[in-house]
């Protein structure tokens, strides 16, 4: 198999999924990308939506969108640095 293939078939997750997901669905969307962001978020969720004024609604759907969108993309580029070592790795064994 070669390298190119191997990280082709790589776990990514995808940026667009967890920003679809994060605009729909909030802190819950944000579960996808990061699962202590979201577990963070959604206590916080649940008490900026208990409250009467939307402003706030939109900033925490906005924050969740952006971390969303940055934890997938540490998660793709730190699962690529580590396939990387290892490919290394395998390099110079042969």
């Amino acid at each position: 198999m070669s390298v190119d293939l191997a990280v082709s078939r790589l776990p990514y997750k995808s940026v667009a999924v967890a920003l679809v997901l994060s605009i729909l669905l909030g802190p819950l969307g944000l579960l996808y990308a990061s699962f202590w962001g979201g577990l963070l978020m959604i206590p916080l969720g649940i008490i900026v939506l208990s409250g009467k004024y939307p402003f706030p609604v939109i900033l925490l759907w906005l924050a969740c969108s952006i971390w969303s969108v940055r934890a997938v993309e540490v998660y793709n580029r730190k699962l690529l640095t580590h396939f990387a070592r290892l490919a290394d790795g395998f390099k110079k064994q042969l």
